[in-house]
């Protein structure tokens, strides 16, 4: 008797604590798999980013897992600008540790009537509007992001921009650029 309530008081315990999952955190770049620590995940599931970059050059994937709200599991985006095509899908997963599967990347580039003012190559100038890129799929915004870099000996800063699904519109999904100062401007695209 004395053993099952021993039990029983261990069970409320760990009930009443909750049941934490734990994650990987890392990102790679130019890969579709990373390794890094296990955290615990206050709420959500386990979640990849990956963001597959296309340009006449080649094809380069990136990852970054991390826990993540249910709510971006599935998120898909896409930005174009200047001869980058990036695309972005969120897969999930709601064990400990583990690992998303990489998705099948397929990508409507056919252009739907919007322009943007493209900044690419990146520049520390202001964006000329007399560059335009066309837009494709579900991309129906313009997008500017600014990254500044305060150095020990200069400081530098550049733009990129071009067109965006609203989902891309967000520093985050920029993430190999890691500055001190970010910020993002997205406006609705004209046709």
């Amino acid at each position: 008797m004395r053993s099952a309530v021993g039990f029983l008081c261990l069970l409320s315990a760990l009930v009443s604590t909750g049941y934490s999952l734990s994650c990987i955190e890392c990102s790679a770049y130019d890969a579709t798999s990373c390794s890094g620590p296990s955290v615990p995940c206050a709420s959500g599931v386990c979640a990849s980013s990956f963001i597959q970059e296309a340009s006449p050059g080649g094809s380069i994937m990136q990852i970054k897992r991390s826990c993540a709200a249910k709510t971006q599991c599935g998120e898909t985006g896409s930005a174009t600008y200047g001869f980058v095509r990036r695309h972005m899908i969120n897969s999930c997963c709601d064990s400990d540790d583990c690992s998303p599967e990489v998705p099948k990347f397929v990508r409507d580039y056919k252009p739907n009537g919007f322009r943007c003012t493209s900044c690419f190559p990146p520049t520390s100038e202001e964006c000329d509007p007399a560059h335009q890129v066309p837009c494709s799929g579900g991309e129906d915004k313009c997008f500017i992001h600014f990254f500044k870099h305060y150095g020990t000996v200069n400081d530098f800063e550049f733009r990129i921009g071009g067109c965006a699904t609203d989902s891309m519109c967000q520093p985050d999904k920029f993430s190999e650029y890691s500055y001190e100062e970010v910020s993002t401007t997205c406006t609705q695209a004209a046709q």
